[in-house]
């Protein structure tokens, strides 16, 4: 494994179990009463993962035409998507409230999954 590949497994394994422990964290919370811990881990989630994104490309060892690429290109949307929601969650009227915490669990449970498809494809790739 070469030392650019090394420096992006890293960042994305430790970035998706923050965001794997946040989900639990969110998902066992009842009441609220850790929202802020699930704030936090989830925020160190996104910031490790978009950084394993940025050593990609401040190495320059994208490889666009590869499908682990556009998998990867798409959860980080989701990945950024993800806490948009959430806040957004926070924020909204309560008749909005129920909508958009399903959106949010929804876009979480797709990341995961895109994350899943995303390491596959990069095994195969390589």
């Amino acid at each position: 494994m070469e030392q650019s590949d090394l420096l992006h497994f890293i960042p994305m394994l430790l970035g998706i179990v923050a965001l794997l422990a946040a989900a639990f964290i969110g998902k066992t919370d009842k009441g609220g009463k850790k929202l802020s811990i699930h704030k936090a881990v989830a925020g160190i989630g996104v910031a490790i993962v978009l950084l394993g994104v940025a050593w990609l490309v401040v190495t320059g060892a994208l490889e666009p035409d590869l499908m682990h690429f556009y998998s990867a290109l798409l959860a980080s949307v989701f990945v950024t998507l993800t806490p948009v929601g959430g806040l957004l969650y926070l924020k909204a009227v309560p008749t909005k409230k129920a909508g958009l915490r399903k959106s949010h669990r929804i876009d979480a449970a797709i990341v995961f999954g895109l994350a899943a498809l995303t390491v596959i494809l990069g095994i195969l790739d390589k």
